[in-house]
Parts: C-alpha cells; sequence; structure tokens
C-alpha cells in the first residue's frame, strides 16, 4: 500500500464489534529495523525476547505479511512509514549514526555479557541502508535515532503493533504498558494514529498507576473479554467498562475479566507465554473459539454488572474454559506445546478465514479446519522470536459485517 494516502478522509473511520467480523484496516509496523537487533543485546527480562531474531527476515517478513493482508483487501498502514514522514528530520552523518548505533551495540554487550550475535555489525550497516534507501538519507537517519538511540532502551518491541492500543466497539483505548523497554512505544504509536484520524481525534487513555496492553482485550459474540494478568490490572479493566458504560447498554453487551489472580507469582517464562488473553485464546466464528485448555483452566471470570457508582464484580466461581462451555461455545483445543509457538496468535480475516504465522503448529490447523475455516499460512518464523505473532503484529482499526 501507499502510505502516503494515510490522510484520505475514508481511513477516519474505525470501529470493532465482533473479533470476527471482517478486517477492513489495520496498521503493522512495517520493515523491522536497527532497533530489533539492539533490544536483543539486552537479557530477556529486559529486552522480551523469546530467541535471536534475524532481523533481515524479519524485515522481509513484515513486507510480505502486509503484502497478505492487502492481498485479503484489507488496507494496511506502515506505522514505521508515517512516524518516519512525521518525525522532524535532522541533517546528521551517516558514518556517525552508524559509528554510534555500533559502539551502543558493543556497549550493551560488554555490561550484559551478551554472546555474540553473529555479523551484527554488518546487520546493522545494511539495515541502516535500507532506511536510508526507503526515507530518503536526512529521515532515515533521524528515525534510527528516535527508535534506538534516544530513548534509554532501543524500542525493538514496535514490531507487535495490537499492544499499544486497542479498539472496542467505537472506542480507541490507549494504552498504558507494563514493561519499561515498551512504554515509549505508546507516543510513537500515537504519531501515526493522529496522522490516520486527524489531530481533533481522542482516545481512551489508561490512567497512571494502572496498565493495559492491546492483546487484553476482544469483542466476541456480543461479549468484552479483558484479560487481567501479568501485563493488564484489575483498576485499568474497570476503567474501560466505565469508559465504554454507554455504548455496552446500548448494544446489550456483556463485559468479562478473565483473571489470573497469580500471576505475579508464576515464572518470568509463564507470565511471558501467558502475558496476554491473545496468547492463549482467539475467536474464530459464531460460538466458536481457541483455547489452550491448561491456561483456561486456570483463570477465573469476573463479571462486570452496572450500579448507581462503581461497577458490580460478580465472581463467578467459574474457570474461563467452564464459561466458554456454559455459553455454548464450540472449542478448538490448543495445546499448550502448539501455544508456546504462537498456536493461539493467528489473524482472523473474516469469520471464515485464519492467517496462522507458523506451519508447524500441526494440530492447531487441523483443529481449525475440522471447522471449516480456511487456513491461509504467513511465514512469521523470525517475527514471533520476540514473543508475538499474527494477532499481536497487527493494530485492527475497523471490521465490518458482511453486507
Amino acid at each position: 500500500m501507499n502510505t502516503k494516502n494515510h490522510d484520505k478522509e475514508s481511513y477516519r473511520k474505525f470501529g470493532i464489534y465482533d473479533e470476527n467480523d471482517t478486517l477492513k484496516s489495520a496498521v503493522t509496523w512495517g520493515p523491522v529495523g536497527i532497533e530489533a537487533v539492539l533490544a536483543q543485546f539486552y537479557p530477556p527480562e529486559i529486552s522480551l525476547f523469546l530467541a535471536d531474531m534475524d532481523v533481515i527476515k524479519a524485515r522481509e517478513e513484515a513486507l510480505s505479511f502486509s503484502k497478505l493482508l492487502n492481498q485479503k483487501r484489507v488496507e494496511t498502514f506502515f506505522a514505521r512509514d508515517i512516524i518516519a514522514d512525521t518525525l522532524k528530520p535532522v541533517n546528521i552523518d551517516f558514518d556517525m549514526v552508524l559509528s554510534i548505533l555500533i559502539q551502543k551495540a558493543d556497549d550493551i554487550k560488554a555490561q550484559f555479557n551478551t554472546k555474540n550475535h553473529k555479523n551484527y555489525k554488518e546487520v546493522i550497516e545494511e539495515l541502516l541502508k535500507l532506511d536510508v534507501e526507503r526515507y530518503g538519507s536526512d529521515r532515515g537517519l533521524t528515525l534510527n535515532w528516535k527508535l534506538s538511540l534516544y530513548p534509554l532502551l532501543p524500542l525493538g518491541n514496535l514490531i507487535y503493533a495490537r499492544d499499544q492500543m486497542n479498539i472496542l466497539l467505537s472506542k480507541r483505548i490507549r494504552s498504558h504498558m507494563k514493561k519499561d523497554i515498551r512504554r515509549p512505544e505508546v507516543e510513537l504509536y500515537e504519531l501515526c494514529y493522529q496522522r490516520i484520524f486527524g489531530a481533533e481525534h481522542k482516545s481512551i487513555i489508561i490512567p497512571e498507576g494502572e496498565t493495559f496492553e492491546g492483546g487484553d482485550a476482544y469483542v466476541h459474540d456480543k461479549t468484552i473479554y479483558i484479560g487481567v494478568g501479568p501485563r493488564t490490572s484489575l483498576g485499568a479493566a474497570l476503567f474501560i467498562y466505565r469508559s465504554l458504560k454507554e455504548e455496552i447498554k446500548a448494544h446489550g453487551l456483556k463485559f468479562v475479566i478473565v483473571y489470573d489472580e497469580f500471576a505475579d507469582r508464576r515464572s518470568f517464562s509463564d507470565q511471558m507465554y501467558f502475558m496476554h488473553l491473545d496468547t492463549f485464546s482467539n475467536p474464530v466464528g459464531k460460538k466458536q473459539i481457541a483455547v489452550c485448555l491448561s491456561e483456561a483452566k486456570r483463570r477465573k471470570v469476573i463479571v462486570i454488572g452496572d450500579s448507581v457508582n462503581d461497577p458490580t464484580l460478580v465472581h463467578t466461581g467459574k474457570t474461563f474454559l467452564e464459561y466458554l462451555f456454559e455459553d455454548g461455545q464450540e472449542i478448538v483445543s490448543i495445546s499448550e506445546s502448539e501455544q508456546q509457538t504462537f498456536g493461539c496468535n493467528f489473524l482472523a480475516v473474516d469469520e471464515n478465514s485464519i492467517i496462522v504465522p507458523l506451519r508447524t503448529n500441526k494440530k492447531t490447523i487441523e483443529g481449525l479446519r475440522d471447522i471449516g475455516k480456511n487456513v491461509i499460512f504467513a511465514d512469521l518464523s523470525e517475527s514471533t522470536k520476540g514473543f508475538g505473532a499474527a494477532h499481536c503484529m497487527t493494530g485492527q482499526l475497523l471490521r465490518q459485517t458482511n453486507p
């Protein structure tokens, strides 16, 4: 897509009332760059990367993923391109920026005794040249300064474009991220959304002291589900409810919290694997949902009811799995082994078609096909190494029911 069209009036519309309505428009990060190289020199507890990502390949995957969405008639915007176009370019020298980027990599390696990343200096130089070629010298160098050198930590997780916001019903929820490395992402994506929707556009802003990340919410079968766990707080979920209360009433929706009461006691790896609602569950159609059974049995359900003043929390005593069964949902079972290779983090294009990130999740693919879904493959084998896949990579803007 030509991202220079992002000011068109037709793209100012957004709204999501069901996760399996037809996806019409979305934001993806676009061509991944040096920010993801530098982030990987930090230990996983800081970088949040699952494994060593080949960023050159991840860049190609991200561009191919957008082309695939375009083929499915989904208009996509590259946040990275819009941000590059938005930043005030500074006249700086290529060799100077390259030298500082490599020095930063060397400093991080020395500080954390990071194992040697093969040919990292050549990779950094190649990626910088690709950005200069794509954006022009001043903008390409300024962008890398903004993403990799200006922040305390390089913003390598920007590839996962859902977490910085989530559109629920007619409102955009602006996130407040839990982890230090991810917090500056929100402001950068805000530049992107202001450009798409116009400067007058306002969003619901999660207040200080609470945390919410976009992977922790979706709308399914007239129910808003919010995951409360490692990344999203109960206070943020209640704030979202209050902000959407009138619209929830108008549409006769339910508001359900999928609660991990022991999230802070879990190991770092468990907190990562089950960080968001969409890492262990994902709607696939009317009365159909894919879930990792083991996690769905752990999570408890709280239903939010209305009252004159504060919302009423109804602790059902049911697990998420029990709640889904009682609601008449057809369950596509995702094993924990395939959940940990992003079996749940697929992207529904509509009620019939699902983009899966890895061909190796054979049981997941079989389960989706068994209920009549058209499975579409996107090769995201490198992109997943930062703990995310197709669903995490897609900042959904507009879904509509088919005419």
